[in-house]
Formats: structure tokens, sequence, C-alpha cells
């Protein structure tokens, strides 16, 4: 009886946490270094994903808030960028250590806010994306150019690495902290500013961590807005102040902010979807392969990840064992409110992202050769109906060529398949405009070279299935984007521009009096 009133005691705890917090944020944005009112009126309500109640609003910006950050953005740079690379990285380190010291109000709102579990995903999140924050900020002094043996008398040949100016930074609702980090710690640190679109679905958590952030950066360094893609977001990618788009989101709206940053030759940067294929072999170790499939679904996320292995390839030999193995694994999951620290499994983000995954799930379950093996339903726990809940699901028997296999769901919902020929099952593992993430489970070291070899996917593991993290360079292949992420590589290759410089010393004249 005392542990059941600590465990309510905490969740009371960390919903008065989450709560006050996106109270005292409701109706605001961060334009000078404050958190102020928008020009726009309008204002899009913010619902939490585990009882479709609402948590607050945030405003629904439009053209003129935009305008009103890049200024602010634009008066900021021309100081921000004067500052020693490695004194903005004492500045950025600085304001690490804050966000270190309010990390239960960062945990909390980021839960409420997404519907993910605070134990399984909003922790570990925060903590990776404060570890991120660090990184950038201690690499501020590898901002360098380089230095070139002379081709030509008495020239001295070298290269810069500058700031490139106003970044547009525009984020998902999937794993906010960590993505926002990924945009605007490298871009930051490099001496750029930056106006930060949020995501409307989850908006409050990244406004808190930019909060935080005002109380060491100089005003007009972060600026973040909150609006709809088409209202807000696209007049970042078309400002004519703005010189660098870095987004992550679905392909479809990728191609879109390419096609429109395209006239002002702006760069970009994008981190598009995937449909990733998780591959067991026959000698592949069952104690890490099966949990390894659970992970690499990032069903503990509901299915909403870019890398999940949502394509599961299993070798005929052990298929009927690692089916086994994984169905008796998720039906140990418990699924709850977000802020329960005892549920493993949080709510789908929204009402709109619940019904695309009942969507694919209709269309699954039209094919007669189907067979749910775990899920395919809403759970029947009374507490959770209110909420955007969806069990973790697996099938088999669907044929590959079905949109529940080529296309991303961004849901809890994963495809098994058997096979017996290497060979055919990588052929079938590349069939898709995707190239994002891959996995292979085996003991058999020339297979996992072949793998990584043969497979069309930039970020590629064997023998585990961890989500990206920093210092791993990160990013995808084909239609799942442009760019590298989360390492010193994005800060020097996104975010800085190269000047070539030559110096023709001449000849020292004759001077009688030296």
């Amino acid at each position: 009886m005392i542990e059941m009133n600590n465990e309510k005691n905490t969740q009371i705890s960390n919903n008065k946490i989450a709560t006050n917090n996106a109270e005292r944020l409701s109706h605001k944005i961060i334009i000078d270094g404050m958190l102020v009112s928008a020009i726009s009126t309008e204002t899009i309500q913010v619902i939490n994903p585990s009882n479709a109640r609402l948590i607050g609003h945030v405003p629904r910006c439009r053209s003129k808030d935009v305008d009103r950050a890049v200024r602010s953005s634009q008066k900021a740079f021309s100081h921000w960028k004067k500052i020693p690379a490695r004194e903005r990285g004492k500045i950025m380190m600085r304001a690490a250590n804050r966000l270190e010291k309010r990390r239960k109000e960062l945990e909390t709102l980021l839960s409420l806010d997404t519907g993910n579990a605070i134990r399984t995903q909003a922790i570990p999140e925060t903590a990776s994306a404060i570890e991120l924050f660090y990184m950038f900020a201690g690499l501020a002094g590898e901002l360098k150019g380089e230095n070139f043996p002379p081709n030509m008398e008495h020239v001295l040949h070298y290269t810069t690495r500058d700031p490139i100016g106003i970044v547009g930074a525009i984020i998902p609702w999937n794993a906010p902290l960590f993505l926002m980090v990924a945009k605007i710690a490298p871009a930051i640190v490099a001496g750029n500013t930056v106006v930060l679109k949020t995501a409307e679905q989850a908006p409050l958590c990244v406004l808190l961590f930019a909060d935080i952030l005002q109380e060491e950066l100089p005003a007009g360094v972060l600026n973040v807005i909150s609006g709809y893609g088409k209202e807000a977001g696209e007049p970042i990618v078309v400002h004519p102040e703005v010189r660098k788009i870095t987004f992550t989101g679905s392909y479809e709206v990728g191609k879109e902010i390419m096609a429109k940053a395209a006239p002002k030759l702006c760069p970009v940067t994008l981190e598009l979807g995937g449909k990733n294929p998780n591959i067991i072999l026959s000698d592949a170790d069952l104690e890490i392969a099966i949990p390894g499939i659970i992970d690499g679904m990032r069903y503990t996320r509901q299915g909403q990840a870019c890398t999940a292995g949502s394509r599961i390839y299993i070798h005929e030999k052990i298929y009927d064992k690692i089916i086994e193995g994984v169905v008796k694994k998720l039906s140990e999951l418990r699924m709850g409110d977000a802020l329960d620290e005892e549920s493993d499994i949080g709510a789908i983000i929204s009402e709109e992202q619940l019904n695309r995954t009942l969507h694919y799930m209709e269309l699954a379950k039209k094919s007669p050769s189907v067979k749910v093996l775990h899920g395919g339903h809403r759970p029947a726990d009374p507490k959770l109906r209110d909420g955007f809940f969806y069990e973790p699901t697996l099938m088999e028997g669907i044929p590959i060529e079905s949109p529940v296999c080529q296309e991303e769901i961004f849901g809890p919902v994963a495809c098994a398949f058997s096979f017996n020929d290497f060979d055919s099952m990588m052929q079938s593992a590349n069939d898709t405009p995707f190239g994002l993430s891959a996995t292979l489970w085996t003991e058999n070291l020339y297979r996992a070279l072949q793998f990584v070899e043969e497979i069309e996917a930039g970020f590629v593991q064997v023998n585990q299935c961890v989500a990206p993290r920093a210092n791993v360079s990160y990013g995808g292949l084909k239609m799942s984007g442009l760019g590298k992420e989360y390492a010193l590589d994005s800060m020097i290759n996104h975010f800085t521009q190269s000047k070539t410089i030559l110096i023709n010393r001449g000849k020292l004249a004759h001077n009688r009096s030296c």
C-alpha cells in the first residue's frame, strides 16, 4: 500500500511540475530573449496525448511574426559572429549547466507534451539532448580552416570557416528536445543566429528549453515561434534574410522545402523518413536479437521514430523462435499515462496520427493472408480510452508491395517476413525509396561485411539497434534526406561557409634604416 501511494504521489508531482510550466508558457513565443505575445492573435491548442485534455495554447504565428524573429536574429548576428568561437563555447557550456539543473522540469513537460512515457523515453531523451548540447559547446575550438603549402612564390594560402548568418530550423514532435539541440547547438556555436519553429503538436517543452537558454545567450541569438508549416514554416524557408534551412520531418515536406529554398540558393539539411529493415540471420544471438527487435522498432516510443525497424526479416530456421520471443516481450510491456513512471509505453502524439495508424491497419487487415501476431487494436483498459493509445502491433503474411510495407506509418506497427536466401532478402530490403537506417543480427563476419557494403542506408548497425546519439554522424540516403547531423562534421559542413584566401607578401623593399 505504501509503495502504491509513493507511485501515485510521484505521478501527481510530475503532473504538477509539467502543468505549471505549460500554463506559464502558454500564448508565448521567444523574441529578443524574452517570452512575449505574438503579433498574431490566433492560437493552437496543445493537447495531452494521454487523455486528450487541453494543456495550453501557443500562438499561430504567420509572416509578421517570422519577420519580427528574423529582424531580431539579424541584429544579434552582427554581434554574435564577432565573439571568438571558444568564448561562444563557454557561453553555451554555462547554458548547458542551467539545463542540467532544471532537467526534471524538462523531462516532465516533454512527457506531457508528447505522450512519450517519462521513464522509457522522456528521461533518456532529455539526458541525450543535454549531452549533445554539451558536446557541441565543447567543440567550439574546432571551428577552424586549413593552411595549404604555397604553390606560388610569396603567397600565403589558407581557408577560414565563418558563420553563414540566420538559420531557419524546423523540428518535428517525436523527439523535440534532442532534434532541437541537433539544429540549434551547432548553428549557434558556429556563430549563427537561429529562428526556430516548434512542432504544433509538442511546442511547450521546446519553449521551456529555449527559455532556459535565454539566461545565458545574448538577446536574439535564438528566437522561437510556433505555428503550422504553411503559415509559419514556409515564411522562414523563403525569407530572403534566412541563409540556411535545417529540417527534420516527412519527405513530402522536405521536398517542398528544398524547392522553396532553391530560388535563393539556400543550403538545406534534411532528415526525412525511413522504412527500415531489421534483419535476423539464422546464426544470430537470440538473447540480443529478440530485445533488439523491440528496441529497434521503437515500440516504447509508439513506433514514432524515423529509425524504427518496421520491416523485420527473419531467417526461416529461427522464425518461430524469434516470433515467440518477441510476442512474449511485447505482452510484458505496460501501456499507460505518460507521466506514470510505471508505464513502458505512452500515447501516440495526436488523434490525427492515431487515425493514420488505424488507416494502415485497415489496409493490412483487408489482405486475407495477414495474421496479427500481437496487438492490432486500441487497448481495452477503460483508463486509456480517452487517450491516443494503440497496442504495439506485429503482423505477418502481408504482401511486401502493400502500402503498409512501403510507406512510413510512424506508429507502433511492424511487419515480419520469413526468408531463406540472403541475396533475395537484401534485394527486398533495398526495394524502397527510403535509405535511412538498417540493422543486421549475425555472428557471421562475411555476411556482416556484405550487408554493410550492399545495404542502401546511411545509418547501419550490426548486432545492436541503438537510437542516434551525440558524436555519431547520422543521416540518410535516397529519399531519407541530405546531410549528416549530431557530430563535428555537421557543425562544420552545414553551419559554416568557407573562404579561400591568397595573400601575396611581395618582396621586402631594402630599407637602409633597418
